[in-house]
């Protein structure tokens, strides 16, 4: 059934589990069963593990459910209120008039006029004196009233200059909540007085707000757009990013005196008191406070400042950033504000699973919906978030930053606690490095141990579980007053849960005021106004905290193993000027400043490295109301309920939108040659191979227009086919049908090179037509770039991209799930080490179609892919149109065959 909006957009609406869906176009099936899933797993709050291949509709099946879902709830809740307020109305009702009738019975008989004149209460004077009366109270002027009330203070007007308070200045969301606020609590007494303080309150239910994350702030913008499309698109949303995304403020503004490395670091620098004391003093200039901030809770801090200011309640960073610069307000912190009263939340995934970020960023998950989109990498997220890796330089650093405060910070206990026991950490890392005895060639030795070993040691050492109670309690301390100092705390920001009347900015002036209003001759010494620790330190500490508080967890101690390396670098050293700085703002070393004179020295790195992912997502399951884990590359499936520790009732694997025809698949066991392409490492070194693998590439592509994707297993592979090619002219041939690229290690370079190949994939010079990309599994290629269409008409993959062996985290991750698979229910460890390949196979093959009309050929590159038992960890929608050809050259003349029926397909499909 379709229907028409205002705007002429056709709408199909369906209605699944009671919830009414629209959907600005007809659903594929495959969205219809995601949008089911998805409907029950909110309703049974219950998680859910989706997977849809790309180009299915998969986000604007997650958007259009979801909040639908949400939109529904919101009137049952609402409704719940209501009738619990009514039914609470009544009983009061019926109370104070037992209470009235036992008072009169008290008294004297009144005259018979005077009786029924005190029954008859008029309802003009009394509402909801009768119990039958249904009683609504406006859920508005409460919350506008607290924002002019303070505790045991009333307000008055006296003159004429309040009531002429302009629109802009209004600290109000509208223009009438200011009009409104102009009524006093003395003039409010006058007109009806507060006589019966007992009565009830009409309670605001709280809102399940949806978490929609994926991986970057590129992908969000796309699923931004989706949602713009539907009939949701009034939604409140909010998009989360860091202030290297949103600070608007000129990142020279001190320049040469200051050198920011980040927009962290200036803005903290520019709302700490001390900072700006600090700096104003060393530079003999005044250091004002970021004027940009001051206006950020006013002018942006509202959705219907927003749409005051023409910015739809659905907007992306672009907009806000453009929105901050015209009304010169920050965008960052005016985000802070819209989240307090959003309905949905974008924000990358490390956001929601890392627990410093989530913390820093103090988001409140409880009861909420948190969906997350391109979760195919969630257990190696998790399993990042609940690891550290300290360098003992830089912890030494830290402790030094802390004893530099202490003596003049009013917390000095603190700070000293602090640097002892951070003193007292690195002489254990000291005398554990005496156990080293043996080094590999590149001057690196290694020692491990269990977490359990460790948390032995560390009491013997006399810095265990008390220890790290009084270290924990004196960082909260001490990062709590940072919080206070240097950046303005938004919990003090009175707002109230899901109203949009709400007060905007409750300055933080007085510790600023007065910190300010003293002039630089009555300030303290030197050594007083740098009493600050920097960001670096605070971020080490931070991170001890968090992992050593799940390390001394009952439930997780068996899950880390701790490594201590011995490594030997290169360290520059100063000779020639003894003055330069060599420490930045905020940091610990400052590159820029470091000599070119160096020798070596050894240095020490401590990991704790944990190998379950539920001790981090763990916390997220007890939390949230239901997670929505989704990707088109999910499979194989079977290891997330067991590595997450989490229950995912509800499943969904979904088939594609392209016909059969439009994608071709095929297993390569050999080469024009007949040579094994079997990809394990003992084969991939013989020049067979390589040279194999060369003539299957030239005949792929002399059949392929436009773009090839080539994905090899690692980089070493993939620098040794390329350095073979250039010795025996392969690479000459390749050149001479399409532009060949190998995708960088850096990926600040991968943007430029992208640009060419698309460039070359058009044809936009003179030159072969197409290009060849040369790209490795995990790697930025084949992680949500756009290769629809032309840009990539063949994928081929070659090998199966298992995890490196020789990584101490995979072999300790291999043996930790040997150990626990029954105790436990996790997967023995060489299955986990399978999924891990054909997952990230599967993410690669994802490349090939990414909507409706594509079209793609996908050759699997090895050998072993003829055992069956080696397809099934495919994604379903390619596992069931793989074909083993016997011979190289029937592969290349279907390969030949597909492309030009294609090829006829879209020519008449552009003709019609």
């Amino acid at each position: 059934m379709s229907n028409a909006k205002p705007d002429d957009r056709p709408l199909f609406t369906y209605t699944i589990g009671g919830v009414k869906i629209e959907m600005p176009v007809r659903p594929y099936p495959s969205q219809v069963s995601m949008m089911d899933k998805v409907i029950r797993g909110c309703q049974r709050q219950q998680n859910c593990l989706l997977e849809s291949p790309t180009g299915s509709g998969k986000t604007l099946a997650l958007l259009c459910s979801a909040l639908a879902w949400q939109k529904a709830e919101k009137a049952r809740l609402e409704k719940l209120s209501e009738e619990d307020f009514q039914q609470s109305l009544i009983e009061w009702q019926q109370k104070e008039q037992q209470k009235k009738l036992k008072e009169k019975k008290q008294k004297k008989p009144n005259t018979p006029e005077k009786k029924l004149a005190e029954t008859n209460i008029s309802p003009t004077k009394n509402k909801g004196s009768c119990v039958s009366t249904v009683i609504t109270i406006s859920d508005d002027s409460e919350e506008e009233m607290a924002v002019f009330k303070q505790p045991g203070k009333k307000r008055k007007i006296n003159n004429s200059r309040d009531l002429s308070m302009s629109n802009d200045e209004s600290i109000m969301t509208n223009d009438s909540s200011a009009n409104n606020s102009l009524m006093t609590e003395d003039e409010d007494e006058k007109i009806e007085p507060q006589i019966e303080t007992n009565m009830p309150k009409k309670s605001r239910p709280v809102i399940p707000v949806i978490y929609f994350c994926t991986r970057t702030h590129k992908q969000i913008e796309q699923v931004i757009k989706e949602l713009q499309r539907t009939s949701f698109n009034t939604a409140k949303s909010c998009v989360l990013a860091s202030r290297e995304h949103t600070c608007i403020q000129d990142s020279n503004i001190y320049y040469p005196q200051i050198s920011y490395k980040s927009k962290t670091e200036l803005c903290r620098d520019l709302l700490d008191p001390k900072a700006r004391r600090r700096n104003s003093i060393k530079f003999r200039r005044t250091i004002d406070r970021c004027s940009y901030y001051d206006n950020g809770g006013v002018k942006i801090s509202t959705y219907g400042q927003l749409a005051k200011f023409g910015v739809e309640s659905v907007w992306d960073i672009e907009d806000i950033v453009r929105l901050g610069i015209s009304k010169k307000s920050c965008p960052y912190y005016g985000t802070r504000l819209l989240l307090k009263t959003a309905e949905i939340v974008f924000c990358p995934y490390n956001y929601i699973i890392d627990p410093v970020i989530r913390n820093t960023m103090n988001l409140k998950l409880k009861g909420h919906v948190i969906i997350v989109d391109e979760a195919h990498n969630i257990e190696d997220q998790c399993r990042e978030a609940a690891s550290l890796q300290l360098d003992q330089t830089n912890m030494n650093l830290a402790k030094a930053d802390c004893e530099k405060v202490y003596k003049s910070c009013s917390n000095s206990l603190s700070y000293s606690r602090l640097a002892r026991y951070l003193s007292e950490l690195s002489k254990w890392i000291d005398q554990k490095s005496n156990d080293i005895k043996t080094y590999d060639d590149y001057n690196r030795g290694v020692v491990s141990w269990t977490g359990t070993y460790t948390i032995a040691s560390f009491d013997d050492f006399g810095i265990g579980l008390t220890a790290f109670e009084k270290f924990k309690k004196d960082c909260e301390t001490v990062l709590a007053d940072s919080a206070e100092e240097s950046e303005p705390d938004d919990t003090k920001m009175d707002t109230k849960d899901n109203g949009e009347n709400e007060l905007v900015e409750k300055e933080d002036s007085d510790l600023v005021e007065k910190d300010e209003d003293e002039t630089l001759e009555n300030r303290s010494s030197q050594d007083n106004v740098d009493a600050a620790i920097t960001n670096a330190t605070k971020t080490l500490l931070s991170s001890i905290c968090s992992v050593f508080s799940l390390l001394y967890d009952e439930k997780y101690k068996f899950d880390y193993h701790v490594s201590l390396e011995k490594i030997m670098e290169l360290k520059k050293y100063e000779h020639k000027d003894r003055n330069m700085k060599t420490t930045g703002i905020g940091g610990w070393i400052n590159a820029a400043a470091q000599p070119d004179d160096s020798r070596p020295v050894w240095k020490n790195v401590i990991s704790f490295l944990c190998l379950n992912p539920a001790a981090v997502f763990g916390e997220l399951k007890s939390t949230a109301r239901t997670i929505i884990l989704t990707s088109g590359t999910l499979s194989p499936m079977q290891s997330f309920q067991s590595e997450l520790g989490t229950q995912f009732p509800i499943a969904l694997e979904a088939g594609h939108v392209i016909k059969p025809d439009q994608c071709w698949v095929s297993s390569v066991s050999v080469g024009p040659d007949g040579t094994d392409l079997n990809g394990q490492y003992r084969n991939i070194n013989t020049y067979n191979y390589q040279d194999e693998m060369g003539k299957v590439l030239w005949d792929v592509c002399a059949a392929v227009p436009h773009g090839v994707l080539c994905f090899m297993p690692s980089y070493m592979l993939m620098e040794k086919l390329y350095s073979r090619w250039q010795v025996t002219g392969q690479l000459n041939r390749l050149k001479q049908i399409k532009v060949v690229m190998c995708e960088p290690r850096r990926g600040d370079q991968l943007e430029e090179l992208m640009t060419k190949y698309y460039a070359a994939v058009r044809g936009d010079e003179k030159g072969p037509s197409g290009a060849l990309f040369l790209a490795v599994y995990r790697g930025k290629i084949s992680e949500g770039l756009d290769f629809s269409d032309n840009n990539a008409r063949a994928v081929v993959a070659v090998g199966i991209p298992f995890p490196n062996y020789k990584d101490a985290a995979v072999t300790h991750k291999k043996d930790y799930n040997d150990k626990h698979h029954k105790n436990k229910g996790l997967l023995p460890g060489w299955e986990w080490y399978q999924i891990q390949a054909y997952r990230a196979l599967n993410q690669a093959l994802g490349r090939c179609i990414r909507h409706r009309n594509d079209w793609g050929a996908i050759l699997l590159v090895d050998s072993r892919y003829e055992q069956p038992k080696n397809l099934s960890g495919l994604s379903k929608w390619i596992r069931g149109r793989v074909e083993r050809n016997n011979s190289w050259s029937t592969i290349v003349t279907k390969l030949k065959n597909f492309v030009e029926t294609r090829q006829y397909e879209d020519s008449i499909a552009a003709l019609t």
